[in-house]
């Protein structure tokens, strides 16, 4: 499990409450696309919606991959939740801690550490992978911004307390040239509208209009019109973090699939010792370790502040997209017409386990990072 003890005891202590306080509800979540609110105090108590905030801000300061290691367990056994924590533990603080005021980090990041949620909203109706082309304005008003728009998909939304909100301050045609990332508290000029989604559900994914919502100045994350930068630099870590969501989905699909093969019969023995089966088991571990060595790897060159890192960013959650869908395919042609039934965790996995392909940019804008970072044309400057 390429474990030091470190990692290790937060491995085991994020699968010990998975476990207790996690499984008796992951179906109901999945059902009801609700994370119950004495759920969500304890996740939040647990620190898991604020891991990357520092210690000195009241956070747990973990590392990219210590964070990898908590998406991923708390994903084995709810992918909602899994996804909560990579928004708002990884990529709401990203941008705050790098570009905010010692101001903005005080009352931000300490309102995660104190248990609030986060939410990121960047997509928008009109421009999924074209976030150069958003519409939201911001519009300056005095010593304030007036900041109006439609955000789309944005996780975490139902529950926020506040948002990262990129918001065009320049002119339409200055495309990534003209956009600016703000902090927007959660008020009535918000309106949320929750999404019924495939899969991940319970993550509050929400339709979110701002409605002339006047914004200090200083709630300004860097200088204006240099938005675009942070928001890539900001999915660099949680494109990482989001992978690490898929990981726990194969690893779940893989123990149910490898359960039921040891228990079922078929033609006058185990499904286990039907060689087929054996293939496709040993497939699916084959795609878990490789996807999990890549996320791995990709973690520790955040940590370390590679300027590689939006290839190995983009490798990984290539992978785990294409060999995650493939390995819960797999998982439910073990299981049969149990795994297509909604009595099967592995429907329920096979529904979430598709949103790695989609979310945080799509197997095809990775495939165009990871030639334009061969080409030279990406490398970070940290």
């Amino acid at each position: 499990m390429y474990d030091d003890d470190s990692i290790k005891l937060i491995r085991d202590s994020v699968r010990e409450f998975s476990e207790r306080y996690l499984s008796s509800v992951a179906e109901k979540i999945d059902k009801e696309n609700i994370v119950p609110r004495d759920i969500l105090e304890k996740v939040a108590e647990m620190g898991y919606f604020s891991l990357r905030v520092p210690e000195e801000y009241g956070g747990p300061g973990l590392s990219v991959l210590e964070s990898v290691i908590v998406v991923e367990e708390l994903s084995r056994i709810s992918s909602g939740i899994g996804i909560m924590s990579t928004v708002s533990g990884s990529m709401v603080p990203f941008p705050i801690i790098h570009y905010g005021s010692e101001e903005l980090k005080e009352k931000y990041l300490g309102t995660l550490a104190r248990g609030g949620i986060g939410a990121f909203a960047l997509t928008e109706p009109c421009c999924g992978s074209d976030a150069a082309s958003l519409g939201t304005r911001a519009e300056r008003d005095g010593d304030e911004f007036v900041i109006s728009g439609e955000k789309i998909f944005i996780t975490n939304a139902t529950y926020a307390d506040f948002f990262i909100v990129a918001a065009r301050t320049g002119k339409r045609e200055d495309r990534h040239r003209g956009i600016s990332l703000f902090v927007v508290d959660k008020s009535d000029c918000v309106e949320i509208s929750k999404l019924e989604m495939m899969g991940y559900r319970g993550s509050g994914t929400s339709l979110v209009r701002f409605n002339d919502c006047r914004v200090p100045s200083a709630n300004l994350l860097g200088e204006i019109n240099t938005g675009f930068k942070k928001v890539m630099m900001t999915l660099n870590e949680g494109r990482i973090t989001t992978s690490a969501t898929g990981l726990g989905v194969m690893q779940a699909a893989l123990e149910e699939a490898l359960e039921y093969a040891k228990q079922r019969e078929s033609m006058g023995k185990l499904l286990i010792d039907h060689q087929m089966v054996q293939y496709m088991l040993s497939e699916i571990s084959r795609l878990l370790e490789t996807s999990r060595l890549m996320v791995y790897e990709a973690a520790r060159k955040a940590d370390s502040r590679s300027p590689d890192l939006p290839l190995y960013s983009s490798l990984a959650k290539l992978h785990t997209a294409t060999s995650g869908v493939e390995a819960v395919r797999l998982a439910m042609q073990v299981l049969g017409g149990l795994g297509y039934s909604k009595e099967s965790r592995v429907e329920r996995l096979y529904r979430d386990i598709k949103m790695i392909e989609i979310g945080d940019g799509t197997n095809e804008v990775q495939r165009m990072v990871i030639v334009k970072s061969l080409l030279g044309k990406i490398r970070v400057e940290w």
